[in-house]
């Protein structure tokens, strides 16, 4: 694809590079990371870092309270920052045909289950794990709790045939979620960078 530098892509958004790959005194739009991302904060790019380096999200705090870099990065400056992303390889893979999300998390961050349309995700930094369900079967889950709370206190007790599909991606690799799968992420490491690709492809 014309611009498609993927190797720059991860050198400008490693972690001592990234406030330089945006404008001075940037400022990030964070949701919460409940299963409706309801809520928003504004702060400095670097104060979102220092704030995400120098914490663990845990199982015991609510998501709804918890606050997460994803999904509000449709800016011009940030559109500039994400032109050597390497977009998938699917027809409607297209600059004019899909919309990319940047997202930086902590360990132990997430977003709990939730549903969109179809796309794809690719871990840039650090490693992300995945659980997903069909649409027609919805997990049980609190909305205001995080993800890892679901994992470590409902999904320890699931049998096994009662467990959702999941995968854990390294630096590099990318998954494909279909329209209307329930999915939740977790966070594996301090810093954790990611972009998902969502378009208009159906039927995988």
């Amino acid at each position: 694809l014309d611009g498609c530098i993927l190797s720059t892509f991860i050198e400008k958004t490693n972690l001592e590079n990234i406030a330089s790959t945006l404008p001075e005194n940037f400022n990030v739009t964070l949701s919460s990371s409940n299963s409706f991302s309801a809520h928003r904060r504004t702060i400095p790019l670097e104060q979102y870092l220092e704030e995400t380096l120098a914490s663990e999200i845990l199982p015991s705090q609510l998501s709804n309270e918890t606050w997460y870099l994803f999904g509000e990065t449709y800016s011009e400056d940030w559109q500039k920052m994400l032109s050597d992303f390497c977009l998938p390889p699917c027809q409607t893979c297209t600059k004019e045909l899909s919309a990319l999300a940047f997202g930086i998390g902590s360990k132990g961050s997430g977003v709990q289950w939730h549903t969109h349309s179809t796309g794809f995700s690719q871990s840039i930094h650090g490693k992300k794990h995945w659980v997903l369900y069909p649409p027609e079967k919805r997990p049980m889950y609190d909305p205001d709790y995080t993800s890892r709370y679901w994992m470590e206190e409902v999904y320890t007790k699931l049998p096994p045939d009662k467990k959702p599909f999941e995968c854990t991606l390294h630096q590099g690799e990318m998954i494909y979620f279909p329209d209307k799968w329930h999915h939740a992420t977790i966070n594996l490491d301090t810093y954790t960078v990611f972009v998902s690709t969502f378009t208009t492809e159906h039927g995988f």
